[in-house]
């Protein structure tokens, strides 16, 4: 009895830690120039919408680690380009954000300039939030080396760092120009990941059909086994046994949306229309 509630918390912790791997990506490891990073083993990618961002490793001492000065940092460097926008994106995970530190000036770094800081966190291409902070940005070097904590946790009241996301898009505003970001402090939903064409991807074939779905759908596998559907939010919300073979489904009693479908073999989505 004792070493099957022994068993049974330990699978509990394996599950949670699988949904929510914390890490904070400061940079230093990456290279100077770079438009993409790994952090946790996830690849992100740095998409420059307006001017150019990368790995900036050419000026020490002038990032934030959350504590102390660091070395690099993404930036747009002199980039005159306006508004400046860029995304880190990954096709491999999805995650979260809970944290990051931004400088944002003037093209001469002068903090001492009004701006705005939107923050759109999108999956698959569907915007998932999107804020606008216009308020409370460092206008000195001060204690954080001029940068400004953005806290997902409490962004205008809300908290959007329980939002499942594929990209963070960062756009400034206003009279800001140049934009550091550092310390990007994200959670990793490590067995969350999807093919380009949203279908499984296991070592064993596994097929949904029809999906998207009005909500009846059928599972084939070839080994026997569990599967769970998930909200986009990490919530448990059904738990379906598999054999091999065709295996039928239905989430009519949930509402439309995207879910995601987990099996010993691999992850899926599954869109309810």
């Amino acid at each position: 009895m004792k070493r099957s509630i022994f068993l049974t918390i330990c699978s509990l912790l394996i599950s949670l830690l699988s949904f929510g791997q914390t890490s904070t990506e400061q940079f230093e490891t990456e290279s100077h120039g770079s438009s993409s990073f790994t952090d946790n083993g996830v690849i992100f990618n740095i998409i420059s919408h307006v001017g150019t961002f990368d790995i900036q490793g050419n000026y020490p001492g002038t990032g934030w680690s959350g504590t102390a000065n660091d070395n690099r940092y993404i930036d747009n460097s002199n980039d005159a380009a306006s508004p400046p926008s860029f995304s880190i994106k990954t096709t491999s995970n999805l995650f979260k954000v809970n944290r990051f530190w931004m400088y944002l000036s003037a093209l001469n770094l002068d903090l001492n300039v009004s701006g705005t800081l939107t923050i759109t966190g999108k999956l698959s291409g569907v915007t998932k939030f999107t804020q606008t902070k216009t308020t409370g940005f460092a206008t000195s070097l001060g204690s954080t080396n001029g940068y400004t904590l953005i806290d997902m946790t409490n962004l205008n009241g809300q908290n959007y760092s329980n939002i499942v996301i594929d990209e963070l898009r960062i756009t400034l505003g206003g009279n800001f120009r140049y934009a550091g970001f550092d310390a990007f402090t994200w959670v990793k939903d490590s067995n969350i990941v999807l093919a380009t064409n949203e279908t499984a991807i296991s070592k064993k074939e596994i097929s949904i059909y029809p999906n998207p779905t009005s909500g009846p759908f059928t599972i084939n596998t070839e080994e026997n086994g569990q599967a769970e559907i998930y909200s986009q939010d990490g919530k448990l919300l059904k738990r379906l046994e598999l054999k091999k073979g065709n295996n039928h489904a239905d989430v009519s009693e949930l509402p439309n949306g995207v879910y995601i479908l987990k099996t010993p073999s691999g992850s899926s989505k599954i869109i309810k229309k």
